[in-house]
């Protein structure tokens, strides 16, 4: 299954945009998160307090934390489904420095 993500800029000289990689059909949302971690692909920023929004075919999925050591799921239940090209498209949207706490109670609540 291929990966393909995207995410905000953070600063003019950021030009790692896009990256897209391979995992075994069956992958979870979760693992995948994990790989963009590791990977290191979303910048981080002096003061380490970058939040993310994970979002899945437009619809946020996770808050990812420069200071948090995972990722926190919106749902348990959400698959990782192609779209019609046959591609998981994932876009990190950044949040700067806002509380990835207060984040994740807004979209408890619903889409920011």
């Amino acid at each position: 299954m291929t990966i393909y993500l995207t995410r905000d800029a953070v600063a003019s000289s950021d030009d790692l945009l896009e990256y897209r990689f391979i995992v075994p059909s069956g992958t979870t949302l979760a693992e995948v998160l994990q790989i963009v971690l590791a990977q290191l692909y979303l910048a981080t920023i002096a003061g380490s307090k970058a939040t993310w929004v994970a979002q899945l075919h437009k619809k946020p999925v996770a808050v990812l934390a420069q200071q948090w050591q995972q990722p926190v799921l919106l749902s348990n239940q959400l698959p990782l489904l192609p779209d019609a090209t046959g591609i998981v498209r994932l876009h990190f949207r950044y949040y700067a420095q806002q509380d990835p706490e207060e984040v994740l109670a807004r979209l408890r609540l619903g889409p920011v």
